[in-house]
């Protein structure tokens, strides 16, 4: 598990966000030498940008489903579920 979480990690704070910054470079670049297909270029850069918000809402709602549940997302615990540990 503890790789996995390290795996999480990079991805949240080096790979997404260089790959979307890479990604939007590189389109602002191809703008700037192929002037007649500026509209598609701008279509891709707002795809990157949106793609790397909602990879970074993914790792929130992760994080808050971690939280509300003890960290052990999927961990098939013998508690029983939520239900069970928690009353209302």
């Amino acid at each position: 598990m503890d790789t996995l979480n390290e795996i999480i990690s990079l991805l949240r704070v080096v790979i997404i966000p260089l790959g979307v910054t890479f990604r939007v470079v590189f389109c602002l670049i191809k703008m700037i030498y192929d002037e007649e297909a500026q509209g598609s270029y701008k279509r891709k850069i707002r795809n990157t940008i949106v793609f790397g918000i909602i990879a970074e809402l993914t790792f929130v709602i992760l994080a808050l489903v971690q939280g509300y549940y003890g960290g052990n997302v999927g961990g098939g615990g013998s508690s029983g579920g939520a239900g069970a540990t928690r009353s209302f």
